[in-house]
């Protein structure tokens, strides 16, 4: 692994810092990592439209509070049932840092940006997130990659972006304090997701991923519970009418397996290969969305959003090819 240091949990034990990369499987596209990061994006591909369901009857406040208090609670049965030890120094700082963009400023940030921007609009924004991710991994990974990684990565990025504005059909306007708003929202992802990711590498565990999310809910569960608490005073007096059954189970879908389930696969997928490298399948994540909202809808899906796709494929498989470990 390039520029990465780990340090066993205890003093018990003894796996190799190579013990994660060692026990994928080999091969072009069916590693572990690559396996593990493709079900993470696409249970996080129904984010969006999930966060926009909950939002008719939630704010933003609500949801992000509610996200981390039932994730959290979760994650501190996971842990007193796995009897998982308390972080080592080294990786506690990371894993608060991490908290900080995954627990409360993506998910808020997201929420926020919705009741602002359309949905298709934060895909022009979103697209932007594994390019963001790939440039905190070279900062805080020392990661170094080739030119034409750089090369594959920023046109992978333009690519969805060219896809999302040739399906509005026209470019997306957004005021100065959107886009203000919609940056803070990149950055907050991308810093979750790579200081996540070094908490993992130093976790060093064959479930280094799981517990990583676990503890960085539970570190942030009180100040989740101060914040549902304060949030439910304001969202009870907004409920003026009783909560439709769609927003609950968003509600709930964003709690479980965007705040909680995904991140067991996303963390340990970026900790056990390139964080860079790892980070571009995010690209594949608004086809994942289209499919299966064409999948419970009655949408069809067109030849453009087909070409797209493919070119994308393309572009994420040829970017995977040459990113170093």
């Amino acid at each position: 692994m390039n520029g990465t240091e780990l340090s066993p949990q205890t003093s018990h034990n003894t796996a190799p810092a190579s013990f994660i990369q060692s026990s994928v499987v080999k091969g072009p596209f069916v590693q572990g990592p690559l396996i593990q990061g493709l079900a993470a994006v696409v249970l996080f591909s129904l984010t969006v439209p999930m966060t926009q369901l909950a939002l008719a009857d939630f704010s933003a406040e609500f949801i992000t509070a509610t996200r981390g208090l039932l994730a959290g609670v979760l994650a501190w049965l996971v842990i007193l049932k796995q009897g998982w030890k308390w972080p080592t120094n080294n990786a506690l700082p990371w894993l608060l840092v991490a908290g900080a963009g995954v627990v409360l400023g993506f998910p808020y940030l997201l929420s926020l940006s919705l009741t602002q921007v359309a949905a298709a609009d934060m895909g022009v924004v979103l697209a932007g997130l594994p390019l963001t991710t790939s440039l905190l991994a070279a900062w805080i990974h020392h990661e170094r990659h080739s030119a034409p990684f750089w090369l594959l990565a920023a046109t992978g990025f333009l690519l969805l972006a060219l896809y999302v504005v040739l399906g509005l059909g026209e470019l997306p306007s957004f005021s100065a304090q959107d886009s203000w708003l919609l940056l803070a929202t990149l950055l907050m992802g991308g810093i979750g997701y790579s200081a996540g990711a070094k908490a993992t590498k130093l976790i060093n565990q064959p479930d280094a991923g799981w517990q990583t999310i676990c503890w960085t809910l539970v570190l942030y569960l009180p100040l989740s519970a101060l914040l549902w608490g304060m949030s439910w005073g304001e969202q009870a007096q907004q409920l003026t009418r009783p909560v439709a059954l769609p927003s609950l189970l968003a509600l709930v879908y964003l709690a479980l397996i965007s705040q909680l389930w995904g991140f067991k696969f996303w963390y340990q997928a970026l900790a056990s290969s390139s964080v860079a490298k790892v980070s571009q399948l995010q690209l594949l994540q608004p086809f994942f969305t289209l499919f299966f909202i064409a999948l419970l809808l009655p949408q069809d899906i067109s030849g453009l959003q087909l070409v797209f796709c493919c070119l994308v494929v393309l572009n994420v498989y040829a970017s995977i090819k040459v990113a170093r470990r």
